[in-house]
């Protein structure tokens, strides 16, 4: 009989003998069997990651595909408009009530079950004509995306090794942007040789591999997302509720308030012939920041995660006059890419404090449905606030808007830099 690794048991690995076959047959059959249960986070995080990438590219894959749907289709502006807008819609709507209900139904099974609608759903959205079905699907789309968007920073938060977390979360805060960038690369690559249906087959395709494998691995590591919280066990809101939280997910829909009616507008901002790069250029400078931020926040607390937010929210205000007011053309383009980057670095850097803001005893589920309920309210109202100022005031109120929009998210991350050295 030989001993050999094979499962963990208290965090270690403990040693199981393989019984009837020769020695060397033995010890290749279970240290096999070891690696298959490797207890490494790594391939779960970085699926997850995928996933979540893949995720933002469903939110986003309507959009190059307006004239398609408009000519091709014979569906209305005002019916593409609600294909688009459903899923920020559900967002802005249910995500603090879904994230109450996760840590009771269990991050795994949540995780599994958001993922199976949002594939679903794609796959109906990519073959389906009828406007009612179409919506449909879209539907199931939005509850499974609103449903992963909270759950999959929930667990990422809790496999990640301690030095990790703020990193990984950190690379978590652009999935929407580097989605949008995924979503019209392949778009443009696919769509006009294969057809349209074909490219939303393969974004739905690509959501739903990851998916699978994030499952897979996360099934083979032990940790709470595995097993629901019972009874008076599950944190509530009341638990999960901080100043830091509340002035997190405040500076994070002021960052959404920012970024979002940047980009909205900037297509129309750069018909004035300043901009010497496209609009979709200038968006794919967003995952720089987000890396960035990543980078910055290895082996970093609270306090590193504050400043590099405030760092944002700073660059952010200060580049807003000169990218829509200024005659220069370099100036111009700088200051919208400065824009672009120091988004990513907020985003990231916000979603980055998360394991340093949740309250002993709260739910890291909660704070996130937190955060995005705030980000979804400021998806809703951020542009047409923006296209209310441009209408009354012009650009230039427009740059003003962006700036104190920014300056408001500075003025909420700074009381929480005094607790930087003494993490929640």
């Amino acid at each position: 009989m030989i001993r050999v690794p094979w499962k963990e048991a208290g965090g270690a690995l403990v040693r199981r003998p393989c019984r009837g076959w020769p020695v060397a047959l033995r010890a290749a059959h279970c240290y096999v069997r070891a690696m298959h249960r490797s207890l490494s986070p790594v391939p779960a995080i970085v699926f997850l990651l995928v996933a979540g990438v893949f995720a933002g590219a469903q939110l986003a894959k309507i959009a190059p595909l307006v004239a398609w749907y408009r000519d091709d289709q014979g569906h209305s502006l005002v019916f593409i408009g609600w294909l688009i807008s459903t899923i920020g819609l559900f967002v802005a709507l249910a995500a603090l009530p879904v994230s109450l209900a996760i840590d009771r139904v269990g991050q795994f099974r949540v995780m599994a079950g958001g993922s199976l609608l949002l594939a679903l759903g794609a796959v109906g959205v990519a073959f389906l004509d009828a406007p009612l079905l179409l919506l449909a699907m879209r539907v199931v789309e939005a509850v499974g995306y609103l449903v992963l968007v909270i759950v999959i920073p929930a667990i990422l938060n809790g496999v990640s090794p301690p030095a990790l977390k703020a990193p990984v979360l950190a690379i978590w805060g652009g999935f929407v942007p580097v989605g949008f960038a995924l979503a019209d690369f392949m778009a443009a690559g696919i769509a006009p040789v294969f057809g349209p249906r074909v490219f939303l087959f393969a974004v739905a395709l690509g959501f739903a591999l990851s998916a699978a494998l994030a499952c897979l691995f996360l099934s083979r590591l032990a940790g709470p997302f595995l097993a629901p919280v019972r009874g008076e066990a599950a944190p509530g809101l009341a638990d999960s509720l901080s100043r830091p939280v509340v002035l997190t997910a405040c500076a994070f829909g002021a960052f959404v308030i920012v970024s979002l009616a940047f980009f909205s507008f900037l297509p129309v901002a750069a018909e004035r012939g300043l901009l010497a790069l496209s609009p979709g250029l200038v968006a794919l400078t967003v995952p720089t920041g987000n890396a960035l931020a990543g980078v910055a926040m290895r082996g970093r607390g609270l306090r590193a995660a504050v400043t590099l937010g405030m760092t944002g929210f700073v660059l952010g205000g200060l580049a807003a006059w000169p990218a829509f007011q200024s005659s220069d053309p370099l100036a111009v383009t700088v200051a919208a890419v400065v824009l672009a980057v120091s988004g990513g670095i907020t985003g990231s850097a916000l979603f980055a404090s998360v394991p340093f803001i949740v309250p002993a005893g709260g739910s890291a589920s909660v704070v996130i449905g937190l955060i995005c309920q705030a980000g979804g309210l400021a998806t809703v109202l951020g542009p047409p606030l923006a296209g209310m100022v441009i209408e009354t005031g012009g650009w230039a109120g427009y740059a003003v808007l962006l700036a104190a929009a920014s300056f408001a998210g500075l003025a909420l991350l700074a009381p929480l830099v005094r607790r930087g050295l003494r993490p929640a």
